[in-house]
């Protein structure tokens, strides 16, 4: 057994990564083969084995059952094996930088994973229709002559990025405007002479490259090589093609089921107010930003908390998933009374920063909280046998030296990020308007990605849907009459526009602004701005 095999077995750890030189010539060794060892650590949560000669993923792969990122990236691997579908709880699938040619129909089966990367294979084709929360998708630099079939219909819309440069794409299919939720993709380098109009129908999508495609219409051609993705979508939306009405392409919509004559869909409202020239602001100064550079908030005005179990639930959820456990961004909330004035992003020593960090009843200074962390997250780390700390813990090194905060006129410090809020302005059964906060070290488009999904839980908290009779009455047992969807809580939420400003007191921006707040067709939620 290698040595590394060894101490994960002993250990029981959840987290595997083979790499380096060592390993590299250990497989050398052993002809490409890995230690079979390996499959029998049914706790692996992850697997990383990278830039090896490993060429084969043994059936054996189906063991690690709790298996949620397989990293396999720059190996010699020629064939992904049927057994992979029964990794029911994989989250993460990396098999860049080797030699497959052809995905199994197991594949599908993966109804948890949300990232795959394949580039840099030989891939012909590829469907990925059945990957029902495929959320970001890299097949560049394979052997692709059609657009892969993705996931599409009306529980399928968490796709946000299509990666297909370096292929030999000839045409965009229709099939694509059905990505409500796509934001992003690269088709660049590929055969592609048209491009669609419908693209500048897909309302989420904000990034497009199509350079180095051999475009037949020349002024597209020269806005795609100079312009940013904006002004080629303008462009595309007036003048981009359209295939005539005798074309059938397979990739047509799919048609959706219809709606009965007596059934009556209700739509949400969410309503969107200006920020007044008094209203709270947010500014930031430049060492802040380049520590974590992207934010975004918005004030929610009357609303009622309830249920605050509830409340605290879908925060939860959000950092586990849409934050992918606060690795691409954090969430705070905030009761907006309890924050005198505007507010400012800044960053300084920790041993200067004084908060009452959540749950707790004292001050104390960031350097302090450090300390705390980090002795907790060595008390769980060997607890769990790990090598690695986990959850929260992970980001305790981000303390060290200067850190980022959020205070407001009275010099409190409402938020720690990515680690706690202040205990202070924390939410509560008797919260009317709150501060929502989604900070990001990634992009801009996590922060807008996060806070959509945020409000769109806070405005369907506590939405219940049942049927009735048309009269309004329950429907009586036996009858075969026609049912009318009603809600038994009517749902209107009310949004304020917060500004951003730089440390010399320079508009920066404004959240949320027309386009941040678009929501698939099927989640029936309408947007006004006042």
């Amino acid at each position: 057994m290698w040595h590394e095999v060894q101490l994960a077995k002993d250990e029981n750890r959840r987290e595997l990564v083979l790499a380096g030189p060592a390993i590299r010539k250990r497989f050398e060794e052993n002809d490409g083969n890995l230690d079979e060892t390996v499959y029998q650590l049914s706790a692996l949560n992850l697997l990383d084995i990278n830039d090896t000669p490993l060429s084969e993923i043994s059936s054996k792969i189906a063991n690690l059952e709790h298996l949620q990122s397989l990293i396999l990236f720059r190996n010699q691997i020629g064939s992904i094996p049927a057994e992979i579908g029964q990794l029911s709880a994989l989250k993460v699938l990396d098999l860049s930088g080797n030699r497959i040619e052809s995905l199994p129909v197991e594949l599908g089966k993966l109804k948890s994973l949300t990232t795959i990367n394949l580039s840099g294979n030989k891939l012909k084709e590829a469907d990925l229709g059945q990957l029902e929360r495929l959320t970001v998708c890299n097949l560049s630099s394979n052997q692709l002559e059609q657009f892969p079939v993705l996931p599409i219909g009306k529980e399928t819309h968490h796709l946000a990025e299509i990666n297909l440069e370096k292929n030999q794409i000839k045409e965009i299919p229709n099939s694509l405007v059905n990505q409500a939720g796509l934001k992003a993709i690269n088709v660049a380098d590929n055969k592609i002479e048209l491009v669609p109009q419908f693209l500048a129908k897909i309302t989420k999508l904000k990034e497009i490259n199509l350079k180095d495609n051999p475009l037949k219409d020349k002024r597209l051609k020269k806005l795609v090589e100079q312009c940013r993705s904006k002004q080629v979508l303008d462009y595309v939306e007036k003048n981009g093609y359209v295939a005539p009405k005798s074309e059938n392409d397979s990739g047509d919509k799919v048609p959706t089921e219809p709606t009965t004559p007596e059934e009556v869909e209700v739509r949400q409202l969410i309503k969107v107010f200006k920020a007044s020239d008094d209203a709270r602001k947010v500014s930031f100064t430049q060492e802040a930003h380049s520590l974590r550079a992207h934010t975004a908030h918005c004030i929610v005005r009357d609303f009622d908390v309830g249920n605050m179990k509830k409340f605290l639930q879908l925060q939860n959820e959000l950092h586990d998933n849409e934050c992918g456990k606060r690795e691409l961004a954090t969430i705070a909330t905030h009761d907006l009374a309890k924050i005198k004035g505007n507010i400012r992003y800044r960053a300084d020593l920790s041993e200067q920063i004084e908060i009452t960090p959540l749950g707790a009843k004292a001050k104390t200074t960031a350097a302090k909280y450090y300390d705390g962390l980090k002795q907790q997250a060595e008390v769980i780390r060997k607890e769990k046998k790990r090598s690695t700390y986990s959850g929260v813990y992970k980001f305790i090194n981000l303390l060290e030296g200067e850190v980022f905060v959020f205070f407001d006129d009275e010099e409190k410090v409402i938020s720690l990020p990515p680690l706690t809020n202040c205990d202070e302005t924390k939410i509560s059964a008797d919260t009317k308007n709150m501060l929502l906060e989604v900070t990001s070290s990634v992009s801009m488009d996590v922060c807008h990605r996060v806070m959509v999904a945020l409000l769109k839980k806070l405005l369907l908290k506590d939405v219940q849907v049942s049927r009735t009779h048309p009269e309004g009455k329950k429907k009586p047992k036996g009858k075969t009459s026609s049912a009318v969807v009603t809600y038994d809580k009517a749902v209107e939420m009310h949004i304020e526009q917060v500004r951003l400003y730089d440390a010399e007191g320079n508009f920066h921006s404004l959240y949320p602004g027309k386009g941040d707040l678009v929501f698939p067709e099927e989640e029936k939620i309408d947007v006004e701005f006042k």
